[in-house]
């Protein structure tokens, strides 16, 4: 009788565990897993391989000053290889011809640089300050920007996850939620010690993203007000990125996003080459 009770409950527990794969198709993620799902997609836009893309900031200064700035970025994501990415600025006049380029190697932080063509001169950044500082006046700092939102490099991700609907324009999604800690290590250099993603469960864009300072308060919030679609997959065409303390914003736009028609040469990449870069022969590209 012992045996056919231990057969039976061990038929019910086979049961409910194909129950539950067959209900959800595949086993449930967990926060590190869905975290590399996202990076693998790449970062604001970003995706694996070459890309140009046109792309516009909109920004609201917590002076309530406006500003608009236009770039051409010019992306090469390849596994294995450093993340690479020029953005050449195209507007306002007086900022034109300026370069940032970002070289950043797996697992390591990014090399930055920027091109001034009003002093012909090219600058490495190098301290904290420098990498933190507002990126054309924006929300974003060069260090966001040129080190490719790579969170898991600075974080551990709760195992555990929840998952929330989410209205983006007016269609509604499914999101898993992440909780993001910052390591030890980095607890100095950090500003952010946590941080919390609402990820679209299907196709792991980021749809929200939220960031709390060190006195615990929400400072920081990332929103996709618009989702479009590029060689079949979801990427945000419109995006927020909102300081909740002081009351700046930016608001950034894809304007195009294209693959080149040749492949993009090495000397777009190369510190030493910024100087020698046109913006009229880039925007040809």
């Amino acid at each position: 009788m012992r045996t056919v009770t231990k057969l039976l409950g061990l038929g019910i527990g086979l049961a409910l565990l194909l129950g539950v794969w067959s209900l959800y198709g595949q086993p449930a993620l967990t926060g590190p897993q869905i975290l590399q799902r996202v990076e693998e997609k790449g970062g604001i836009g970003g995706l694996e391989g070459e890309l140009i893309s046109d792309v516009k900031f909109e920004i609201l200064g917590k002076d309530k000053k406006t500003a608009t700035n236009e770039f051409r970025f010019f992306s090469k994501r390849k596994k294995g290889e450093p993340d690479r990415l020029l953005v050449a600025f195209v507007k306002p006049d007086d900022v034109r011809g300026t370069l940032f380029l970002s070289i950043k190697p797996q697992g390591k932080e990014a090399d930055l640089w920027l091109y001034l063509p009003a002093l012909g001169a090219v600058k490495q950044l190098v301290n904290t300050q420098e990498r933190k500082g507002s990126f054309a006046g924006s929300n974003l700092s060069f260090e966001d920007l040129g080190g490719g939102f790579k969170y898991s490099e600075d974080y551990n991700v709760d195992e555990r996850v929840t998952e929330e609907k989410l209205k983006v324009g007016d269609k509604e999604y499914t999101a898993y939620v992440l909780t993001l800690r910052v390591k030890r290590e980095k607890e100095r250099t950090e500003d952010y010690p946590v941080r919390k993603m609402w990820v679209e469960k299907s196709e792991f864009v980021v749809l929200k993203g939220e960031a709390y300072n060190k006195t615990n308060k929400l400072e920081s919030v990332f929103e996709a007000l618009t989702l479009g679609r590029f060689e079949n997959e979801t990427v945000p065409d419109r995006v927020l990125i909102k300081n909740v303390l002081d009351g700046s914003q930016t608001t950034i736009s894809f304007l195009t996003r294209k693959r080149p028609s040749q492949p993009l040469s090495e000397s777009l990449f190369d510190p030493n080459n910024l100087k020698n870069l046109k913006l009229d022969d880039l925007l040809k590209l």
